[in-house]
């Protein structure tokens, strides 16, 4: 008995129909790559608006180059203060006085005072002089500044209202024995807002 061969397409027919299952069975153009990547999503960047509503937390420093003037410091506090007057000068305005301030002690800081220092101890008359700093400061005399200086014809607690060109004179010519002995003397100083206000000569035995 003869065998039938087995079925077989045309070869024609047989492209077509490989054709077709290509184009009908195949990825398509929206799906992913034939190499099987996937593009990467593009990268989100915030608006400008996002941007300005975040708060900087971080403090203003200020430039270093800025610089911030300091006011300057009165050359004595208010107050009471003792010292060696050098010059009273009376040709500027405000008139002007250098003083080198010191520290008249009695009782036991004069004794201290002077023990610290190697000198006598307790110092001759209860009183020391200190006056270790030998800077000099420059004050502002008020305009009806007052002045209290020894009689020394009546020593030595009688006082007399002094003239402020006499009193200036005497340290530009001091005289230890005149009425007004410039430099010779220490004298007390009230100041106040900044300006001396009254001068007393001070008594030394």
């Amino acid at each position: 008995m003869r065998r039938r061969p087995p079925f077989s397409l045309p070869p024609l027919l047989l492209v077509l129909l490989v054709s077709a299952c290509a184009r009908g069975g195949g990825p398509s153009a929206s799906g992913p790559s034939a190499t099987g990547s996937t593009p990467a999503p593009s990268a989100i960047s915030p608006s400008s608006s996002a941007v300005a509503s975040i708060p900087d937390a971080s403090p203003s420093i200020p430039s270093a180059t800025a610089s911030t003037p300091s006011p300057t410091p009165a050359a004595l506090e208010d107050g009471k203060h003792f010292g060696f007057v050098h010059s009273v000068d009376l040709s500027v305005e405000p008139h002007a006085l250098v003083l080198d301030l010191a520290y008249f002690l009695t009782g036991d800081a004069a004794s201290q005072a002077a023990q610290d220092h190697g000198d006598e101890y307790p110092p001759p008359n209860d009183y020391y002089i200190l006056n270790d700093n030998p800077k000099l400061r420059t004050l502002v005399l008020a305009p009806h500044v007052r002045l209290r200086m020894l009689d020394w014809k009546s020593c030595c607690q009688t006082y007399f209202r002094g003239d402020l060109a006499a009193f200036a004179d005497g340290f530009a010519h001091p005289d230890p024995a005149g009425t007004y002995r410039g430099p010779t003397s220490p004298y007390w100083l009230w100041i106040r807002e900044g300006q001396v206000v009254k001068i007393q000569e001070q008594y030394l035995p």
